[in-house]
């Protein structure tokens, strides 16, 4: 009786272990489409989102903080309204595949640059794409069989795209981009970015914070520090509207 007992404790050992493993197996398979190819991770699809924000920037030479509304076409355009206090609006920006132009509205002046000045202001390489799927938390580049890191919280896989390295953390509950790290490998300048508060936005799982952090190697430099906190967030069916009107009296910063 004793050795029936054992192996029959043995034998639901077996099958728990079995089954145990099965579903974990099954679950990180479920992670990949039929071919096994790519990371089905939880992107934003839309053509048209409008959005109010808090936002709060901080660098060395300046602190801003105020509620902004934007305005998205999806691969096209970016536009915020910041309006610092009493619902009176400060700035204006205008992000398109080319370029980014400001109006400031207090100074009364405006400014426009191009992706190459601004990257070198900036000591960290800047493009459209990066801009809007770092406010929407998609993936910057699609998954391409990268080796993947699993733990209790997260898949974690590294790319590596011309002098720009990219950790990449995908959330096992919500399977979202909750984290990124991009390093400049010439400049070691890095970027992290947090997302978290992930609600339901039409059907598109959105990401209500946003903590993001540009590090520079040379430590004298002060970090610059944008946190987004959505209040509303809607995908919209009709086109949206991005009025960018510069006065002829502003100058040219």
């Amino acid at each position: 009786m004793q050795t029936r007992n054992y192996t029959n404790k043995s034998i639901w050992l077996t099958v728990m272990v079995v089954l145990l493993l099965s579903s974990c197996n099954k679950k990180f398979a479920n992670i990949f489409d039929r071919n096994g190819k790519n990371l089905v991770v939880n992107d934003v699809s839309f053509d048209y989102l409008s959005s109010k924000a808090k936002i709060d920037y901080k660098s060395k030479e300046q602190n801003v903080s105020g509620t902004a509304n934007i305005r998205i076409a999806s691969d096209s355009v970016i536009w915020v309204s910041l309006s610092p206090a009493l619902g009176i609006e400060a700035a204006r920006v205008m992000v398109t595949k080319d370029s980014i132009s400001f109006i400031d509205k207090i100074n009364k002046v405006y400014g426009i640059y191009d992706y190459l000045t601004l990257s070198h202001q900036l000591g960290f390489n800047v493009g459209y794409d990066l801009i809007e799927n770092v406010i929407v938390g998609n993936l910057i580049y699609p998954y391409e069989r990268e080796k993947i890191l699993k733990n209790a919280e997260s898949y974690a896989y590294d790319q590596q795209f011309g002098q720009f390295y990219f950790q990449n953390q995908i959330g096992v509950k919500s399977m979202k981009l909750e984290n990124i790290q991009v390093t400049d490998t010439l400049t070691k300048n890095t970027i992290s970015v947090n997302y978290g508060d992930f609600q339901l936005v039409a059907e598109e799982i959105f990401p209500f914070l946003i903590n993001a952090k540009l590090n520079y190697a040379d430590e004298t430099l002060e970090p610059v520090r944008v946190d987004i906190e959505y209040k509303q967030t809607t995908i919209e069916e009709k086109p949206l509207r991005f009025p960018f009107n510069i006065p002829q009296r502003y100058e040219r910063k």
